[in-house]
């Protein structure tokens, strides 16, 4: 029996005494325990439009680890005040909680509960300190509340909509001494051959040709000459790194193992080398062994800058359930470039399969350097070719 159908028996005694009685007292006093639940009921299907959730929070984009300052605030806009009101937040269970009324871990998340004690008209508000500890974003959609009912039966949740992310950056972890200039590729000196823009020197105006982009357009020189002026820059000869990462598949079950620690491990070495060409001023391109949007590998375009290196950092963080392609096909796929290229290959993998891609990219005129982190010191080795390798003996 639960807490209405008392009230309802009463209400019936009560209406039943007023049939042979006549009572207008019993009458009135008996139809409001069927009032008083139905009331009940009309209250708890409308209570989610009187009531209003804000979250606002110091920080969108973090690192793992640092904490995160949370501010909660719930609104009444009806004319009841809502005593012993709770808040049940789910979140990842990689993520630590200060302030909490209540948290447990259950099914891998975290439960987090907050008590609220909201007048009528008013609002109440509750800090929190989130700290995550992982990569990836931290979604919150709706917050479930719970209110003290008019009976002691049990109460009935309601669901307020709320919108809020949290970006967690992979964590960077130590790259061992690492020479850039030492793995360019030739012919760092101009030639026909290797003649490359650099966007940062202007050094004149062209009439435009159909096929330049936009924001090559130089407005001004095209205002005074009443036609389209693209920009010309001054020739270099530094190419931009690529660099490929070598993800796994998440198990695999001819080896019956899980790769999930050594992806891991690859996206935050990634990491640590944007953070690397970024201090720099280093240009690069990133290449991933994982399907994107119907192509056959994930590609982010050379750049470089703050806004390059944040764009590259929040793909790393957002890689979560992909679909991995070979290596091979991917190092094929670089082969067929006619300039001569830096690739850093990072894999926790190194095997015949990819030593026989690299020797075909150096017969192309490619640099290539593999770091290695399939161990807990990651180890950097150069590749050189036959060609390279002969110039030096000569040298000497």
């Amino acid at each position: 029996m639960n807490a209405k159908q008392p009230f309802q028996l009463i209400g019936f005694l009560l209406l039943f005494g007023a049939l042979f009685s006549g009572s207008w007292f019993l009458w009135l006093f008996g139809g409001l325990f069927f009032f008083l639940p139905a009331a009940q009921d009309w209250w708890q299907a409308r209570l989610g439009r009187w009531l209003r959730m804000e979250w606002s929070a110091d920080q969108s984009r973090v690192m793992p680890g640092t904490p995160v300052h949370v501010t909660i605030k719930l609104h009444n806009r009806s004319w009841l005040p809502l005593p012993a009101t709770w808040l049940r937040i789910t979140l990842p269970d990689h993520v630590t909680v200060d302030g909490a009324d209540e948290s447990s871990v259950h099914n891998q998340r975290m439960i987090v509960l907050l008590r609220l004690d909201v007048p009528a008209r008013r609002s109440a508000a509750r800090a929190l300190v989130l700290t995550p500890h992982k990569r990836g974003t931290i979604w919150l959609t709706d917050v479930q509340t719970q209110t003290m009912p008019l009976f002691a039966g049990e109460a009935t949740p309601v669901l307020l909509p709320l919108s809020f992310s949290l970006l967690v950056y992979p964590s960077p972890l130590p790259l061992p001494p690492i020479a850039f200039e030492e793995t360019e590729p030739d012919g760092n000196s101009l030639s026909r051959q290797r003649r490359q823009e650099d966007p940062t020197f202007l050094r004149g105006v062209r009439p435009y040709s159909p096929g330049d982009r936009m924001k090559q357009i130089h407005w001004k020189a095209t205002a005074k000459t009443n036609a389209l002026q693209t920009r010309l820059f001054e020739h270099t000869a530094r190419s931009n790194w690529r660099l490929v990462g070598h993800i796994l598949p998440s198990y695999e079950p001819k080896l019956q193992k899980h790769n999930d620690a050594e992806n891991e491990r690859t996206i935050s070495f990634l990491a640590a080398l944007s953070i690397y060409c970024r201090k720099r001023s280093l240009g690069y391109e990133l290449f991933l062994t994982v399907k994107q949007r119907g192509r056959e590998m994930y590609h982010v375009p050379a750049g470089s800058g703050k806004t390059h290196h944040l764009q590259i950092m929040t793909h790393l963080a957002q890689l979560h359930h992909f679909f991995t392609t070979p290596l091979a096909s991917l190092l094929r796929r670089l082969e067929e470039s006619s300039s001569k290229e830096a690739i850093l290959l990072i894999t926790p993998r190194l095997d015949e399969q990819t030593a026989a891609s690299i020797e075909r990219l150096q017969r192309r005129g490619h640099k290539v350097a593999v770091l290695d982190v399939s161990e807990e010191e990651p180890v950097l080795r150069r590749y050189e070719a036959a060609a390279d390798r002969r110039r030096k003996v000569v040298a000497r």
